[in-house]
């Protein structure tokens, strides 16, 4: 036997804190038959908010689902805010509300400026991928610039689905056309999504003494966003989502999912018993709460 939320068993603790505290200022509670009836339902329906249960054997389960590749544009020009707070922060608020909501599917990670990095294989381990969007940080750049062709590449290794999905969380890049790489993708079977993680006005950019990035002539360095990246989608039959949409790249995975990867899982089982706690609360409550007993009591005299 356990609990399944046994947090609730402190607010016991808070209620006899609090007649403690009446007690002191003199407006105790004057203990009868009807007061024990109440405070007895109140304990057994905190008991039945805390969810007793036993556990049951494990049962394995097949599960169906999607690859799917998260490729997270670390450049520095993903540290503009022209989406806020900046643009990266919002590409990992993205990916930590797509993968909490989503059970059947397996995520990888890789980050990439001009050279791709694994971050992640691909997992259904909630918590390995949410602790590893807290990490990434534009710190961990190494190079400058934007190189698309090594990420797709690099997804493509990660998977052997016939048809990965791609999720690319940039601003662009800096590249005038990317037909090369839309044909690069659409001949390794990759469905590429783009999240669109800029403004066409663009932001500025802070050097590492905290002032604005100026170029070599002196200039206030604005990065806007690079449109032309939609090609490897439009290619790819793949969609562009503006902006940090969690529900509209859901919807893309969920309608291009192939649920061609299949996995045994082993889930456990509960039986609950919140239900008896429950019942003689509500029983005890109406107890207290009417005069049944007075009239019990006066049939049997």
């Amino acid at each position: 036997m356990t609990l399944l939320t046994p947090l609730w068993l402190w607010t016991l603790l808070f209620l006899a804190l609090y007649f403690v505290y009446l007690r002191q200022r003199g407006r105790g509670v004057v203990w009868n038959l009807r007061s024990v009836l109440l405070m007895t339902a109140i304990g057994l329906g905190i008991v039945a908010l805390a969810r007793p249960v036993s556990l049951q054997e494990p049962v394995s389960i097949e599960q169906r689902g999607s690859d799917v590749i998260f490729a997270v544009d670390i450049s520095h020009s993903m540290q503009a805010a022209d989406i806020a707070p900046s643009r990266l922060a919002a590409a990992k608020s993205l990916l930590s509300s797509v993968v909490e909501a989503d059970d059947a599917n397996r995520f990888g990670v890789l980050a990439f400026t001009t050279n791709p990095v694994i971050l992640s294989p691909l997992t259904r381990d909630d918590e390995l991928l949410l602790h590893l969007f807290a990490g990434l940080d534009t710190s961990m750049v190494m190079t400058r610039g934007t190189e698309i062709g090594g990420a797709l590449k690099l997804a493509r290794k990660l998977s052997r689905s016939e048809h990965p999905i791609v999720v690319l969380l940039t601003d662009g890049g800096d590249s005038l056309g990317y037909s090369q790489e839309a044909a690069q993708a659409r001949a390794a079977g990759l469905i590429v999504n783009v999240v669109m993680l800029a403004t066409p006005s663009g932001g500025t950019l802070k050097a590492e003494d905290g002032k604005l990035l100026r170029d070599e002539e002196g200039g206030i360095v604005v990065t806007a966003r690079n449109s032309a990246i939609g090609a490897i989608a439009d290619a790819t039959g793949g969609v562009v989502i503006d902006g940090a949409d969690a529900g509209a790249l859901a919807a893309a995975i969920k309608a291009q999912g192939m649920q061609d990867v299949r996995e045994k899982r082993k889930i456990i089982l509960y039986r609950e018993y919140f239900y008896y706690p429950l019942a003689l609360a509500l029983l005890l409550a109406m107890l207290g709460m009417t005069d049944l007993l007075s009239r019990l009591g006066g049939r049997r005299a």
